[in-house]
């Protein structure tokens, strides 16, 4: 039989064994405590941080947003001031916190002086905190318009929708993309015999330096005009930029008159386009300038594909040069030459006056 330690020595080997222990416990209790309240620290920190730049961020949007408010206040008492009363129903900010964006319930214009009055649906625009210098907007329709030279007018659309950036000098480029734009006259409030129509519509114009550059697209129009024949359906685009225009992105046409801003100009078109979904069209391009009383210039590269559909088309679309548009198609089968299956001939014109050649075409109207 195996004897047995001594009841001292035995309890006295358990007694090491658990100072032992403890000691080794109390000892760690130091060591990870400081590791504890260093994390502590640093999490309280990132708490405090995260707290501070999301007040800031709201703080921010905040004023931002007040400050949208403060200047379409200001811009439409400055419209006012010059005799247009512009209106933004039920006018709200909103967006936070991510975008900023201004809605109108309605938007009415009542330019006194020249007699134009214009209503539409509903408006809304956005831009991105981050980037607020590019704003889009979307349009509720229709539009109510009145001018003086014009009978009542309505347009409408499925969807309209633009986009603008800004710069230090004002605004630097916009587009506008409208769907299935119907224009109509107007009984009362509402539509009345269709004018023309189209599937879609799109227009952009940018500052390129000192010049102005603007494209245009339309397709599928349908224009029913009072006392002519229907006309078949067709597309119209351009492509051009107008040397020393670029301030008309910031301040607008000058005196609000397209023909009489185009005086004195000169640019150059890249493309200008007609063409007929059943066959024909004609392609414009070249530079050309604009005399003080409207006169036009220019060197002129026209490649035509059946002529005298597009005659006809252009004289009834703009009026006077139905004879100049009837004398062309009967000369390129002449004086043309053949460019991708296309007839192609250069046009001179000096101040009003077309020619091809040394064949005298016709005149020009004013602009």
């Amino acid at each position: 039989m195996k004897p047995r330690a001594p009841a001292g020595l035995e309890s006295g080997h358990d007694a090491s064994g658990e100072k032992k222990d403890e000691t080794m416990a109390r000892s760690s209790i130091p060591a990870q405590a400081p590791r504890r309240s260093a994390a502590g620290r640093v999490f309280g920190w990132l708490l405090a941080l995260v707290i501070l730049l999301a007040a800031i961020g709201a703080g921010g949007w905040y004023w931002l947003a007040g400050e949208l408010d403060r200047r379409i206040a200001s811009a439409l008492d400055a419209a006012a001031g010059q005799g247009a009363v512009v209106l933004c129903e039920n006018r709200q900010v909103f967006g936070f916190p991510f975008r900023l964006g201004l809605s109108c319930d309605r938007i009415s214009v009542d330019a006194q002086q020249n007699g134009v009055r214009l209503a539409t649906g509903a408006l809304r625009t956005a831009a991105q905190v981050y980037d607020p210098s590019h704003i889009v907007a979307e349009l509720d329709g229709p539009a109510l318009v009145d001018t003086p030279d014009l009978p009542p007018l309505h347009l409408n659309w499925t969807l309209a929708q633009a986009s603008s950036t800004l710069w230090t000098e004002g605004l630097e480029r916009f587009s506008l993309v409208m769907e299935a734009p119907v224009l109509s006259t107007r009984n009362g409030q509402e539509a009345g015999a269709p004018i023309a129509s189209s599937q879609h519509l799109e227009a952009h114009a940018r500052q390129n330096g000192a010049a102005l550059d603007l494209a245009f697209t339309d397709k599928a129009i349908a224009a029913t005009i009072p006392g002519i024949p229907p006309l078949p359906p067709f597309d119209l685009s351009a492509d051009l930029s107008l040397d020393g225009a670029a301030g008309w992105l910031r301040s607008g046409v000058p005196a609000a008159n397209v023909s009489e801003a185009l005086r004195g100009q000169a640019g150059t078109i890249r493309l200008l386009e007609l063409s007929l979904p059943g066959g024909g069209g004609a392609q414009l391009s070249g530079p050309f300038s604009v005399s003080p009383t409207g006169e036009l210039s220019g060197d002129f590269r026209l490649a035509l594909e059946n002529p005298q559909a597009i005659a006809g088309l252009v004289g009834v679309l703009v009026p006077g040069t139905g004879g100049l548009a009837t004398t062309i198609a009967g000369a390129v089968g002449f004086a043309g030459r053949q460019e991708g299956g296309k007839t192609v001939v250069d046009v001179q014109v000096r101040n009003g006056e077309a020619r091809l050649g040394f064949i005298p075409l016709g005149r020009l109207p004013r602009i």
